[in-house]
């Protein structure tokens, strides 16, 4: 069960693994290595502002970056042998060993090291173009709920000064910025029933580049590859399947800026699933020592390795 798990948590974490095939518009590296793309994004961001970067496992990685004519370049790097044998080895370390977190942390710094060393293999400019302020503007008085329903995903919300409730939605390549009907109680009472989606928007602007754009199934021209099916979920155990929903669930309510009880979770799989109540356990102390390391709201991304 523990190396099934270990497999989903990889397959969960960082998608389903395809290599997009070569497009035009792809150029010369603008950059020798990942590491020199993740320093100039970092650099064009400043020390707060967001770096977007990552990969599919086994395949590539990608570093977006905003230059100095305005545009925005995804940079992509493809795996290697060392990389895979890399990745190998720290989903081969044993859940169950005292020093498992020590090794696991190891083997992620070494990761991140080596990734940074990958040569880019080509550049290509994003083509297409974010929806221009005319048509932003034509969203003010709709609901989130119709948003989402049009295919926007939240990226974060919360507040943008003390009383001023916002959503940052991503539709595609881009994300946009929109401020709603709302004050601070109706937020949280919002989120914690779930009821956002009836939020009117009062405000919208553009907000950057979106956290899918490493993702090559995002095409410079803005058209989106459909996601391959996989069946892994069919091949693992029910108490494993609602520990996976249990992780989403945390991660979702991260998202979100929810707080959620792990414990009341792993309860409930428990009282489920009383044969397996010591292996569940495990993963109860296993989930809450990823979430001190890494943070809830790195919970769903930390495999990738990072800049």
């Amino acid at each position: 069960m523990k190396k099934i798990i270990a497999l989903v948590l990889t397959l969960v974490m960082l998608g389903a693994a395809f290599c997009a095939v070569a497009e035009e518009g792809q150029g010369a590296p603008m950059y020798a290595t990942v590491g020199d793309a993740l320093d100039a994004a970092r650099a064009a961001a400043g020390e707060e502002g967001p770096v977007i970067s990552g990969g599919v496992s086994g395949a590539y990685y990608a570093v977006i970056t905003q230059e100095a004519d305005g545009k925005y370049y995804r940079h992509v790097a493809e795996y290697d042998e060392k990389l895979k044998e890399l990745e190998a080895a720290r989903d081969s370390l044993d859940y169950e060993a005292e020093d498992y977190f020590d090794k696991f942390e190891a083997a992620w710094a070494e990761i991140e090291a080596y990734t940074r060393t990958l040569p880019i293999a080509f550049s290509e400019q994003f083509t297409a173009e974010p929806l221009a302020q005319a048509d932003l503007d034509a969203l003010v008085g709709k609901t989130l709920a119709e948003l989402f329903k049009a295919g926007y995903e939240t990226e974060m919300s919360g507040f943008n000064g003390e009383d001023t409730v916002v959503f940052s939605l991503r539709n595609g390549l881009y994300s946009y910025f929109f401020t709603v009907d709302a004050d601070a109680d109706a937020y949280e009472k919002a989120m914690q029933d779930m009821t956002e989606g009836e939020f009117v928007v009062k405000d919208a602007k553009f907000d950057g580049i979106s956290t899918s754009a490493y993702d090559r199934r995002f095409h410079a021209d803005g058209t989106v590859e459909e996601e391959e099916a996989t069946d892994f979920m069919a091949e693992i155990s029910p108490e494993a399947a609602a520990i996976m929903e249990a992780i989403g669930q945390i991660v979702e309510a991260a998202q979100n800026g929810e707080e959620v009880d792990i414990d009341k979770l792993i309860d409930v799989i428990e009282e489920q699933f009383p044969d397996k109540k010591e292996e569940i356990e495990s993963y109860r102390e296993m989930i809450k020592q990823m979430i001190e390391m890494y943070g809830v709201e790195s919970l769903a991304q930390y495999l990738a390795p990072a800049e």
